[in-house]
């Protein structure tokens, strides 16, 4: 194999169950369902940039947060002009509270946030999911 320079850009995800143990996922203006969560700041921890995302897109209060990851997973995008960028995920199972708040885009957003509803996995694969997301749910175990 042959090796290739390549830089990831690592973001944190959330893995918000409900009693059903259907998963939340976050509808963007545009139509497209991620989960929640986002791209690390400069010397953020990945517990700590999840916590801050989470308020940012929902405005939920975090009541609990794994200690270690639940999963981890890469994407490969040919985006930029960088031909080659690769994204790497790490997904917590959190607990949360208090009342969704839509959030509008900004300059600093691409997307607002407009709706935030718990599917299972094979009902949120019929979804136009964001291709993070997507790599997420094909990326759990088959039962």
């Amino acid at each position: 194999m042959e090796n290739v320079r390549c830089t990831y850009r690592v973001s944190t995800k959330a893995i918000i169950k409900n009693e059903r143990n259907e998963v939340m996922f976050l509808k963007e203006s545009s139509g497209v369902w991620d989960l929640p969560g986002g791209g690390l700041d400069q010397g953020e921890s990945p517990r700590d940039a999840l916590r801050r995302e989470i308020d940012e897109e929902t405005n939920f209060t975090v009541d609990w947060m794994d200690d270690r990851p639940a999963i981890f997973w890469t994407v490969r995008r040919e985006t930029g002009a960088n031909p080659l960028k690769w994204f790497a995920f790490v997904g917590y199972e959190v607990k949360v509270s208090g009342t969704f708040k839509p959030t509008i885009a900004d300059e600093d957003e691409m997307e607002g946030i407009v709706e935030a509803k718990f599917f299972s996995t094979a009902k949120a694969a019929k979804l136009n999911l964001h291709d993070n997301a997507r790599a997420f749910i094909e990326s759990l175990p088959k039962h």
